[in-house]
């Protein structure tokens, strides 16, 4: 039997069994293979049996298909073992009778290219800088980018420092970015960072040198989002539908220097005339109908008038669902501020939801919508990330925050005096006497000795909230002291609770 296995940017994979002749595969919910990224068009492409094997057509989507590295022009045959990329998604077809016997993969046609372009490493790979399409392998735990010839990843290039960034592999298999104190500064998709976590496909912008992250087994080919940069490199559009030059042409070339000359100046003159009344009407047709016809005439700019208007309304969800609905995926106005306003208030409205909410399932789902959509700004998406992250390890995201809250701020020790229960505020030593009155000496006592830097509570907050994993150790052994000692509040047992859990310490939660 025949299968399909589909794998997403993020790993997730679906195996379906091809039991029908026909597979149609894009995003609109009438499709058969239904693939909901935003780069997959809705009716994408299409699969269909064809004798012993499948014939895999791209319907002239926007972002085209590529078979085994090679982007599909016309119905393309397909083997067992083939690979097919569509947007973000890997597609690989599967004989169960030949991957189950013993058969020698390099007779079949395209696995040899499939398995070399899945192997692949982590990269770079470049979308605007010196030498566009060129990639650059992450190979070993620090990889330095700069202009100097010494650095792993070296860009000879105005805009990007001797020294600009380094690129550092973590514990858990992720990447890092940190800017170098370079001159022009580190963008990560269009935010200024000093340092950033890599997802999948992150843009990096180092000066006027644009970089994307490529993780291991991923195959990337720059079409629409990097035309426009990479120039002759990437594949767009308006290549597919450019005629190339022909018969037709060089027949017409031909056929003009047999009309006499007086026929073509009473064809000019003719043209010219049509083209002054067709100028005439109009214009007359624009004044007679003012403004408000030109906005009718753009259902987009309609839409997303009508959207700000929801929003200021206090309709933010109803904003959201016009503009993703009638607004089209490649019109300029998903540019626009409004556009972007739009979507921003949505995802806040969403995150600040789900802050409040206390069922850890609706909590995800909330966060989940903002993590998955593409229209939202990347600093949004990784937040909401985070949070269903430390959902998973069991962390509440409000009780140990990735960075130090305001209300938790070690105040300066000189600010004012501390006050004791019940509201009561101690006395200033330093205020004058009231006339006529005698203080009394107080009684001699016993000095207590000082707290220790454990026992003070905005250090040992500092230290759990400071990310650094030897201060959160630390601080997790000055309140479990505290706890055995009976003195640790019901604030110090959740914040040992939430260290113990993020440091992976199971003994200590129980």
């Amino acid at each position: 039997m025949w299968k399909l296995s589909i794998e997403d940017d993020q790993a997730n994979k679906t195996v379906v069994s091809l039991v029908r002749d026909e597979y149609s595969i894009g995003r609109g919910e009438e499709n058969t293979v239904r693939l909901t990224e935003r780069n997959i068009s809705r009716r994408h492409a299409k699969l269909t049996r064809n004798g012993t094997g499948w014939l895999f057509d791209d319907l002239a989507s926007y972002n085209g298909c590529f078979v085994n590295g090679v982007r599909v022009s016309e119905p393309q045959r397909l083997e067992h073992g083939d690979l097919v990329q569509v947007g973000d998604y890997r597609l690989e077809l599967m004989d169960e009778q030949v991957a189950g016997a013993a058969y020698n993969k390099s007779t079949v046609p395209g696995t040899h290219r499939a398995q070399a372009l899945l192997s692949q490493s982590d990269r770079l790979f470049m979308l605007a800088g010196p030498t566009p399409g060129a990639e650059y392998a992450l190979s070993g735990p620090r990889v330095v980018i700069g202009r100097g010839e010494e650095c792993e990843v070296s860009v000879n290039h105005a805009s990007v420092s001797r020294v600009h960034a380094e690129i550092h592999l973590l514990e858990d298999g992720r990447y890092e970015i940190v800017d170098r104190e370079s001159a022009n500064g580190l963008r990560v998709n269009g935010v200024d960072l000093h340092r950033s976590l890599l997802d999948a496909r992150d843009t990096i912008e180092l000066g006027d040198v644009v970089f994307k992250f490529i993780p291991a087994g991923q195959i990337y080919h720059p079409g629409a989002d990097a035309t426009a940069q990479m120039g002759p490199v990437g594949v767009g559009i308006a290549d597919r539908h450019t005629p190339a030059p022909g018969v037709g042409m060089e027949r017409r070339a031909s056929a003009a220097p047999g009309i006499p000359p007086i026929l073509k100046a009473v064809a000019g003159v003719a043209f010219l005339g049509v083209l002054v009344m067709v100028g005439m009407v109009a214009i007359g047709n624009r004044q007679g109908a003012g403004g408000d016809s030109a906005q009718a005439s753009d259902p987009t700019a309609q839409a997303l008038a009508d959207a700000v208007q929801l929003m200021q309304n206090g309709n933010v969800e109803a904003a959201h669902n016009k503009v993703i609905a009638e607004v089209p995926e490649n019109s300029n106005a998903r540019q626009s501020t409004e556009f972007k306003d739009i979507e921003a208030r949505w995802a806040d409205m969403l995150l600040d939801l789900a802050q409040r909410e206390t069922d850890p399932q609706k909590k995800r789902a909330l966060l989940d919508r903002v993590a998955k959509a593409t229209t939202v700004d990347s600093g949004r998406r990784k937040r909401a990330s985070n949070d269903i992250a430390a959902l998973d390890k069991g962390v509440d995201p409000n009780e140990l925050p990735n960075a130090p809250k305001p209300e938790l701020t070690a105040e300066p020790t000189t600010t004012a005096a501390p006050a004791l229960s019940g509201g009561i505020v101690r006395n200033d030593p330093f205020a004058e006497k009231p006339a006529g009155k005698t203080p009394k000496k107080p009684d001699p006592v016993t000095p207590k000795p000082k707290p220790s830097a454990t026992e003070t509570g905005p250090d040992v907050k500092d230290m759990a909230q400071s990310g650094d994993r030897q201060k959160q150790t630390s601080a997790k052994n000055a309140l479990k002291a505290k706890a055995a000692s009976g003195k640790a509040t019901d604030s110090d047992l959740r914040m040992l609770k939430a260290l113990c859990r993020q440091l992976g310490d199971m003994s200590c939660v129980n």
